[in-house]
């Protein structure tokens, strides 16, 4: 019995004795997730926010700040470059124009007092060449602040007149105004408007028919036009001679010529010659 006892008191000491697996921090942590406690995160160290621009500072070298300085300059200098009155254009120069007021060019050209470093010449000369005597232009500039616009105006082969309004047409048909009257060239008088559809053209074909009878009659400087007979001039006897569209001048002249020989030495008396076909009538 004494064995016994002795035996059952070892046993508790030794169940009572705390184990070395115990003592463990993961077995203590595993104990604590067993009884249900949620273990402690360990809080994440705190970094210092510091800028973007202090960052690319700290990193830079004497390069950038050097290239930093120049920018500032440039800058400055810019601007001083704007300001200056010495680079803004007081008065352009305008050469090639004839009939054409240099006034309203540079009105159009909207240079004066403009900064020659700001001042685009190629939309400036665009804007000359929408006036309507303006074949082309050009604008040239020089510093300080000196702009030459170059004009080239269209040449006026023919005085054109429409409801009663006095207009020129150059060699290949526009029409624009007019400075003047020129008596060395011949006149188009359009009885019903028809002979430009555009109101800014006049038919080529129509317009080299007129030159070449008017150098072929010299006599002969005024002609008219409407839609119902086309081109047709009065004779010196008072006659309206009809010769329609461009086409065949050549021809339509030797029979003027024929018919007018006969009517003459006829006698007869005559409104109208039409020659628009092969076969003349007089009226």
């Amino acid at each position: 019995m004494t064995r016994r006892s002795s035996r059952a008191r070892k046993r508790t000491r030794r169940f009572e004795a705390p184990s070395i697996s115990v003592l463990l921090p993961g077995t203590l942590r595993r104990g604590k997730r067993a009884s249900g406690q949620r273990p402690s995160r360990p809080k994440p160290r705190r970094h210092h926010r510091t800028s973007v621009l202090a960052r690319m500072v700290a990193h830079w070298r004497f390069s950038h700040y050097f290239a930093l300085l120049l920018a500032v300059l440039a800058g400055v200098a810019f601007f001083l470059l704007l300001s200056d009155a010495r680079f803004s254009i007081a008065q352009a120069q305008v050469t090639g124009n004839h009939y054409l007021p240099s006034d309203e060019i540079l009105r159009r050209a909207g240079v004066t007092h403009a900064n020659i470093f700001t001042l685009d010449a190629d939309e400036a000369a665009a804007r000359v060449s929408l006036l309507p005597q303006v074949k082309e232009a050009h604008v040239r500039l020089g510093l300080p602040n000196r702009a030459v616009i170059v004009v080239t105006e269209r040449t006026p082969v023919l005085n054109y007149v429409r409801e009663g309004q006095l207009l020129w047409v150059d060699e290949e048909g526009h029409v624009f105004p007019a400075g003047d009257y020129r008596i060395d060239l011949p006149v188009l008088l359009d009885d019903d408007g028809s002979a430009s559809e555009d109101g800014q053209h006049v038919n080529p074909a129509l317009l080299r028919a007129m030159t070449w009878l008017s150098s072929a009659m010299p006599d002969l400087t005024e002609f008219n036009y409407r839609r119902e007979y086309g081109l047709y001039f009065v004779s010196p006897e008072g006659w309206k001679v009809f010769l329609g569209d461009a086409e065949h001048m050549e021809e339509k002249l030797r029979r003027w010529e024929t018919v007018h020989q006969q009517l003459l030495q006829q006698g007869r008396q005559v409104q109208s010659v039409d020659l628009r076909f092969q076969q003349v009538f007089v009226r």
